[in-house]
C-alpha cells in the first residue's frame, strides 16, 4: 500500500505540474478528480465499515512441521470502491511464549471460506487473535480501520515416532529400560498389603470405606504387585538447568521423546501417566488408549517453558501424587544425578535430549542420552 500511495502522490504531482504549465481545462479536470478521489473513497469506506462480516477459525491441530490452517470469511456492503479487506492476525505460541504477526488480504468478499497456511517451528498451544480489519479501497491507496475481535485456539502436537517398541514384563513389573525387576509389595494382586491415607489419583475402587468411616478420612488399600498403573513419564521443559541453557530445538525434542514413549507404552497395553509442572502445580493425565493419549497430548500443551528450574524431581517428591508411582521416566534437556536423590521409593530412568548419544548408569539410575539429529534411531536402539 505504501508503494501505491507513492505512485498516487507522483501522479498527483505530475497533474499539478501539467496544469500549471498548460493552464487548460483537461489538466484542471484531471487534477480536481485526483484531489477528490481520497474524499470519495473515504466516504464510501466509512459507509461500508458499518456492514462488515468477518469470521476466523483455525484447524484444531496439526503435527509440528505440518501446516496449521487459518480459515477466514469476509463480506461487506456496499462494495463500491472497496477493493478488499486486510486482516492482521496475532499468532501466539503460549508454550514457548512466542508471538508472530501475519497479514492476509481477502479480495473475494462473497463470504466464501479462504484458507491460509501457517507453519510453526515449535510444538505448543497456538492462540490466534484478530483485533481489527483494514478496509482497502479499489485502488489499494486508502484504508479505514474497523474494530473486529476474533479468537481461535489450536494445538501443534509434538512429532511422534510411532514405530518404536517397549520391553515390558508380564505385569509391567520389569523396567521398560532393561530387565531389572521392581521391588514388589506382595506377590498377589488380590492381597491387601497396607492401608494408607487416600491420595489424589487413587482409584475409587481402592478406597477402604469401612476404615474411612471409622477414622473420618478417606483411606486407600494397597495391593501386592500393582505396578501396572504406576508408570509416570515426567516432562521437564526447564530452559535453564545446572548452568546450561536449552535451545528451542532441545525443548521440542523433549516433547517429541515424551509423547513417543507414551505412545509406545500405550501400544503395548500399558496404562501409565504423563505428568508435568505448570505454574508450579503438578498435573498429570492417564493414558490407556488412543483417546486418552490424544487428550493427554492436548493437556500437555498447557505446559510453559520456564527458566531456572533445576529441581523437577524435588518438586515431584513434595506432591501427594508422587507416592503413587513406582516407575518414573524423566525426560529433560539436561540431567544431573543429584536430582535423583528425591522420590527414592520409585525406580527412576532419565532421558536427556540434546547433543550426546549413549547410556550410563550411576547409583542405580540409568541415563539415556538422545541426540536431536537422530531421535528415532536412538530411541529404537535403547530398547524403549
Amino acid at each position: 500500500m505504501a508503494v501505491k500511495r507513492i505512485i498516487y502522490s507522483l501522479i498527483l504531482l505530475a497533474a499539478a505540474v501539467a496544469f500549471v504549465v498548460s493552464n487548460n481545462a483537461v489538466a484542471l479536470f484531471l487534477l480536481v478528480s485526483l484531489l477528490a478521489l481520497p474524499l470519495v473513497s473515504l466516504i464510501m469506506l466509512l459507509i461500508v465499515r458499518k456492514k462488515v462480516r468477518f469470521e476466523l477459525s483455525v484447524r484444531e491441530s496439526c503435527i509440528r512441521g505440518g501446516t496449521l490452517q487459518l480459515n477466514m470469511r469476509a463480506s461487506a456492503t456496499p462494495r463500491f470502491l472497496l477493493g478488499g479487506i486486510k486482516v492482521l492476525v496475532e499468532i501466539e505460541n503460549t508454550t514457548f511464549d512466542k508471538t508472530e504477526y501475519k497479514s492476509f488480504l481477502i479480495n473475494d468478499l462473497s463470504f466464501a471460506t479462504h484458507i491460509f497456511d501457517y507453519n510453526g517451528a515449535d510444538s505448543g498451544r497456538i492462540c490466534v487473535k484478530c483485533d481489527y480489519l483494514n478496509l482497502v479501497d479499489i485502488f489499494g491507496v486508502f484504508s479505514v480501520k474497523v474494530r473486529q475481535f476474533e479468537y481461535a485456539e489450536a494445538i501443534v502436537a509434538p512429532m511422534l515416532f510411532d514405530d518404536i517398541g517397549i520391553t515390558v514384563g508380564d505385569r509391567y513389573s520389569d523396567t521398560i529400560f532393561g530387565d531389572t525387576s521392581l521391588p514388589k509389595k506382595g506377590g498377589d494382586i488380590t492381597e491387601v498389603y497396607d492401608v494408607r491415607d487416600y491420595i489424589v489419583g487413587d482409584s475409587p475402587n481402592t478406597v477402604h470405606w469401612k476404615l474411612s468411616g471409622k477414622f473420618g478420612t478417606l483411606k486407600s488399600k494397597e495391593f501386592g504387585a500393582t505396578d501396572d498403573r504406576r508408570i509416570l513419564i515426567l516432562v521437564d521443559l526447564s530452559r535453564a538447568k545446572f548452568e546450561n541453557t536449552a535451545t528451542d530445538a532441545q525443548l521440542n525434542g523433549v516433547l517429541d521423546v515424551a509423547v513417543s514413549i507414551s505412545n509406545a507404552l500405550k501400544n503395548t497395553g500399558c496404562t501409565h501417566s504423563v505428568g508435568w509442572f505448570t505454574g508450579g502445580e503438578f498435573e498429570s493425565s492417564e493414558v490407556g488408549d488412543g483417546d486418552t493419549f490424544v487428550r493427554a497430548v492436548g493437556k500437555l500443551m498447557s505446559i510453559k517453558v520456564n527458566d531456572g528450574n533445576e529441581e523437577t524431581m524435588f518438586y515431584l517428591s513434595r506432591t501427594p501424587e508422587c507416592a503413587v508411582f513406582t516407575k518414573i521416566i524423566l525426560v529433560s534437556p539436561f540431567v544431573n544425578y543429584e536430582e535423583f536423590g528425591y522420590a527414592t521409593d520409585a525406580e527412576v530412568t532419565a532421558v536427556e535430549v540434546g547433543e550426546n548419544s549413549g547410556e550410563t548408569i550411576h547409583q542405580g539410575v540409568r541415563v539415556i542420552s538422545i541426540p536431536l539429529d537422530n531421535i528415532h534411531d536412538a530411541l529404537a536402539a535403547c530398547r524403549i
